[in-house]
């Protein structure tokens, strides 16, 4: 793994996700800080000992569930990522999603002074809701940067092995430009990303699908007009980059992002009645 028909991007799939933010929102369930009852800055400490006292208090031999509290599957769901530094790190970039959205405080009242979020090194992040919205549109354009730009990498290997269409160096140029393109409209991606239920922990790569099949319409369109070789470049990385992502995540969720573009296929076939 990489980490610890040409259709269009799916319109209705992206229509229903910007029309039903606000009732996502709503009845999205709690973040897994919100479960402990603990600050989203908290030590592991801290954490563990918030998991072992709802663990004896909601334990199923101990109490009957009770609605609006987290079942035991919940918290160790729950534990199970937040106690390992790396999932937890990817848990806290793909859950500042919801800081932007209606009706969720995401610090607790015992968060440092000042209203930032105290992270280690006594850095704060930003206090105000357009700088946390800034932040987090930059971390997870990062994210997706760092995303595309592996498996483009993969991708230029598999072609180069394969079917080289010329040097290394013009893949490298046409893996920069589409990386530069997935980091773009950041926010409407994530977006199409939730509503196809992605889960906070595989944000990073549903929402880099979601902008491939967007980027891959983009060159199934120019390619109408005129096929160049960087065209069949980029067709050809597009659609083994989407195969090396989506190997990251569910089957069901892959195919509900669109699945893949088959952009090069539709190109040559193109070509051949041409």
């Amino acid at each position: 793994m990489l980490f610890s028909s040409v259709d269009a991007i799916n319109e209705p799939l992206l229509d229903r996700s910007l029309a039903t933010m606000e009732a996502m929102a709503a009845a999205r369930s709690r973040t897994y800080y919100e479960l402990f009852g603990v600050p989203p800055d908290c030590s592991f400490d801290d954490l563990r000992t918030a998991y072992r006292r709802l663990a004896r208090e909601r334990h199923p031999d101990v109490a009957a569930p009770k609605p609006g509290l987290g079942t035991m599957a919940e918290l160790n769901e729950a534990w199970k990522v937040l106690s390992n530094e790396e999932t937890r790190r990817r848990y806290d970039e793909s859950v500042r999603v919801d800081v932007y959205q209606p009706g969720w405080a995401p610090f607790s009242p015992s968060q440092p002074p000042g209203g930032g979020h105290r992270r280690s090194g006594g850095a704060s992040s930003p206090a105000t809701p357009g700088e946390r919205r800034a932040a987090w549109a930059a971390g997870v354009r990062a994210q997706i940067a760092r995303l595309s730009r592996l498996a483009g990498r993969s991708a230029t290997q598999t072609m180069l092995i394969r079917h080289p269409r010329g040097p290394r160096s013009d893949y490298e140029v046409v893996v920069d430009e589409i990386v530069r393109k997935l980091a773009d409209d950041v926010e409407p991606r994530v977006r199409a990303a939730r509503a196809a239920g992605a889960a906070p922990l595989d944000l990073g790569v549903a929402a880099t699908l979601v902008g491939i099949r967007s980027v891959a319409d983009g060159v199934r369109r120019a390619a109408s007009l005129e096929t160049t070789t960087a065209l069949l470049i980029e067709a050809e990385l597009l659609d083994r980059m989407w195969d090396i992502l989506a190997h990251e995540l569910p089957v069901q969720l892959a195919a509900g992002l669109g699945g893949n573009p088959h952009v090069a296929r539709a190109i040559d076939s193109r070509a051949s009645r041409s």
